[in-house]
């Protein structure tokens, strides 16, 4: 009787240690994650996120328009927002395009660490109309305008978020021969994933929020970069699923 009891005891350790193995998510690496405790003050000491808390809530995929109505489809954005508990320092993190273009970047190095609560734009222009109020410039940065997916990975190749997708038409936002609205994540607690439509509505207001777009673009471009997103008329902020 007790070298059944044994045997069952082994089995039942065997499996719990597969169902474990299977459920591990170390992005790229060959390894079990080993989440980082550095210093986050320290520019040159980057940290690794938690999947679920840091969230790209923001993608500005479809230009700007000056107020003369020139239209510039590559003057683009993305905004990250850290919702982690704790100060995250973003220093040569991944961030993978796909879609219409494919190509992955690094963000470059951080003057400090991106606060809780607080957000990071990534630009492709300075001179552009979201050029002031970006921390990140980056000039290669194209953004697709019929298919578009962003992966986000941490310092150690961990996939921390993952918005739009390659597979279907960009979920909402875009240019009307007029203007043109940005991409902006719903506020819902549960199923807020990045790569479902439901979970993004377009830029709502009749104008940008004050300092977030430069002047000459205030009239025709729609957009929140670096802010709160602007009012979801959808419904969706007062919903959520428990899958």
């Amino acid at each position: 009787m007790r070298m059944k009891t044994t045997t069952l005891s082994l089995m039942l350790l065997v499996s719990t240690a597969s169902i474990i193995g299977c459920n591990q998510d170390p992005g790229e690496a060959e390894v079990s994650p080993q989440y980082r405790s550095n210093d986050p003050n320290s520019p040159e000491d980057p940290t690794s996120g938690e999947r679920g808390n840091m969230m790209i809530t923001e993608i500005g995929w479809a230009g700007s328009v000056d107020n003369d109505g020139n239209w510039d489809p590559d003057d683009v954005f993305i905004e990250i927002q850290n919702r982690n508990p704790r100060p995250i320092n973003m220093t040569n993190w991944r961030l993978i395009v796909e879609g219409d273009y494919v190509k992955t970047h690094r963000i470059p190095q951080l003057d400090e660490p991106l606060p809780t609560n607080g957000f990071l734009v990534i630009a492709a222009k300075k001179d552009g109309a979201f050029g002031e109020v970006a921390d990140v410039i980056i000039e290669d940065l194209k953004l697709g305008k019929n298919y578009v997916h962003v992966e986000l990975r941490d310092m150690d190749r961990r996939l921390n978020e993952s918005a739009g997708s390659d597979s279907e038409r960009v979920f909402t936002g875009g240019y009307d021969t007029y203007s043109t609205r940005s991409m902006e994540r719903v506020q819902i607690i549960f199923g807020n994933r990045g790569s479902d439509s439901r979970n993004w509505h377009a830029y709502s207001e009749h104008a940008p929020v004050a300092g977030t777009v430069a002047q000459g673009w205030e009239q025709r471009t729609f957009a929140s970069p670096g802010v709160a997103n602007s009012q979801d008329y959808s419904g969706s902020s007062s919903a959520g699923g428990f899958e």
